[in-house]
């Protein structure tokens, strides 16, 4: 027989393993997942995968346009008055280019360029405008007073643009509410 020590170990024993093998047995609801341990270093880079298949060419692209023409003169000088003018011709840049492109007109004291129209340091200020022709003249005109202007190099930039397009849109009949919803692209 066991004796009564023996018999609560056994018992105790017992009531263990009831309790484990209840805990085992038992499923509950899964809970949320943990926060994301310490990655600690990074590992070593791994050896580079073999190249795929070369894909098939793409469409050819629009052909730019390379048709800018600049015009260098040599040294030009405009006394210290307002409305004085220098012309320089533009010799084979006709009426039809000129409304075509856009133009960029630079003068040089000798160490630096500057843009026209605009202020040219202490000399005043200056603008261009272009009449157009069978060749066409470019003027730069004084409209401040300054310094006599001696510029020892005038640059004209001439650049055709390849894609001309009216800014205007259709008209519109305003007291109609869907033409004009959908000129103006309003949502519903």
């Amino acid at each position: 027989m066991l004796t009564s020590a023996t018999s609560r170990i056994a018992h105790s024993f017992l009531l263990v393993c009831i309790v484990l093998f209840s805990f085992s047995a038992c499923k509950g609801p899964q809970g949320d997942p943990g926060p994301k341990g310490d990655t600690g270093v990074a590992g070593a880079q791994g050896a580079a995968g073999p190249s795929g298949a070369t894909g098939p060419a793409g469409p050819a692209g629009q052909n730019g346009n390379a048709n800018v023409i600049q015009i260098s003169y040599g040294a030009k000088s405009w006394a210290n008055t307002v409305g004085t003018s220098v012309e320089l011709l533009m010799t084979g840049v006709n009426a039809d280019f000129v409304s075509k492109s856009a133009y960029f007109t630079y003068v040089s004291t000798g160490t630096l360029w500057y843009s026209i129209p605009g202020e040219v340091s202490s000399y005043g200020e200056f603008r261009t405008y272009i009449s157009p022709a069978a060749n066409s003249t470019l003027f730069i005109k004084r409209v401040s007073t300054g310094l006599v202007l001696n510029a020892t190099a005038v640059r004209v930039v001439l650049i055709p643009a390849n894609d001309l397009r009216n800014a205007r849109k259709a008209a519109v009949d305003y007291a109609n509410y869907e033409e004009v919803k959908k000129f103006y692209n309003l949502p519903d």
